[in-house]
């Protein structure tokens, strides 16, 4: 895939989600990172909307991404909701002494984007894939032979959602100025990340537990491309 024709994305392309004002805070703060996560959930985004839509903690990300690509926004970029759960023992390690307020601080001031992913696999005895919940699953995989946070199998991020990745961020180096540098260091916890940097980040960057997103080669190719774009 030749990602060095990707451009900001088109606002047309968006589909809006009606998703109630009480699930996220209409409360417009400054945006400095921009964090991916998968959703662990397939096909299709009507359950992960109704996960959230069940919890009363105001969980959510702005955008889901589609198999497909198709980009759902569910409330405005401007505004925030939870998404990374930091923990105070994650802060403590790191040396933050700010953590009763560090976890709401970033939550504020990052855009959470999430792709619609089963995440990772097992394999079972006659070569199939299960999901976390069990069902199997027929997907494209990613493997990596030296396990990726204990695990060998993923389900893969398709060209199209990560075409839709790449849009978004330019756009969003364009509107907020967010910087699109490759962070080598995303994939795991990051002091850099936890510590506000503006950028490109994964749920990784920020609690040790999750394994979103994955190193992809094609994610990894496509975010090293951005900077050359801008």
């Amino acid at each position: 895939m030749d990602w060095t024709k990707l451009k900001p994305i088109e606002l047309s392309k968006i589909k809006a989600v009606d998703f109630p004002d009480e699930q996220y805070y209409p409360i417009e703060t400054t945006k400095k990172q921009l964090v991916l996560h998968h959703t662990v959930s397939g096909p299709g985004v009507r359950g992960d909307l109704q996960t959230w839509l069940n919890d009363t903690s105001r969980v959510a990300t702005h955008f889901i991404i589609d198999r497909d690509g198709t980009l759902y926004q569910l409330f405005s970029s401007k505004y925030w909701a939870h998404h990374l759960g930091v923990t105070k023992n994650i802060l403590t390690e790191y040396g933050f002494t700010d953590i009763q307020t560090r976890n709401v601080k970033l939550n504020q001031n990052s855009i959470g984007i999430e792709i619609d992913n089963w995440g990772y696999l097992t394999k079972t005895s006659d070569g199939k894939f299960k999901t976390v919940y069990g069902n199997i699953v027929d997907v494209d995989v990613q493997e990596y032979p030296n396990l990726f946070k204990g695990y060998r199998y993923y389900e893969k991020y398709s060209n199209a959602q990560i075409q839709t990745i790449g849009e978004l961020l330019l756009y969003f180096n364009k509107k907020f100025g967010i910087p699109l540098d490759y962070n080598e260091d995303m994939w795991n916890v990051s002091k850099d990340a936890l510590s506000g940097k503006s950028g490109i980040w994964s749920h990784c960057s920020f609690r040790p537990d999750k394994s979103d997103l994955h190193p992809q080669k094609e994610v990894i190719d496509m975010l090293k491309t951005l900077k050359l774009l801008i």
